[in-house]
């Protein structure tokens, strides 16, 4: 009787060791960030975001976009712009993602201050862009005069540096009054996802 005790234990913990062996595993669900992204830093060019296109549709270059800032509304301590996006292509392309953009000293001079901090990426979208059509994100810009000039050393920016979303060549767009900080660290910049 004590053996066949034994045994039929020894049996039924066999069956649960193959039961466990054999039973598959969930894969691990991916962790999502809800904190802005890291911006590119400024010996860099921005990675390309992965655009979710379908069949047929292609990534809008650099080549066949025109950037522009319109509609400056100030709110406590920043102003914020909207950072136009033109088709001035002859076909249809899209857009995903945020920008990378950059204050500069000039078309081609270098960059003051810190990239732009990525924010709202969660809520990126296809935008599709027929010749001529505009699409935007919305760029806060922080005074520069807020931050010490221990931490900024302050001097006037001719305009940004933007790179379009997914894309490694850039756009210069000119905008006078801009004030930036010529110390790297100084974060002034925040841009949000293209949206149509």
């Amino acid at each position: 009787m004590h053996r066949w005790g034994l045994g039929s234990i020894a049996l039924t913990l066999a069956m649960l060791l193959a039961a466990c062996a054999t039973t598959p595993r969930p894969s691990p669900t991916p962790r999502v960030s809800s904190s802005p992204l890291p911006s590119p830093t400024p010996s860099q060019s921005p990675t390309p975001q992965n655009s979710p296109t379908t069949a047929g549709e292609t990534s809008c270059a650099t080549s066949q976009l025109r950037a522009t800032l319109t509609n400056a509304q100030g709110a406590a301590g920043s102003i914020f712009y909207s950072l136009q996006f033109q088709n001035v292509g002859q076909s249809s392309c899209t857009l995903f993602g945020n920008p990378g953009v950059s204050l500069v000293a000039s078309a081609t001079g270098p960059q003051l201050g810190a990239a732009a901090t990525f924010v709202n990426h969660s809520e990126a979208v296809t935008v599709t862009l027929q010749p001529g059509a505009t699409a935007s994100a919305t760029l806060q810009i922080a005074e520069a005069g807020n931050f010490p000039q221990s931490s900024c050393d302050e001097a006037p920016a001719a305009g940004l540096r933007v790179y379009p979303p997914g894309q490694t060549a850039s756009l210069f767009v000119a905008q006078s009054g801009l004030q930036a900080c010529r110390d790297s660290s100084a974060q002034l910049l925040q841009v949000g996802p293209v949206t149509g």
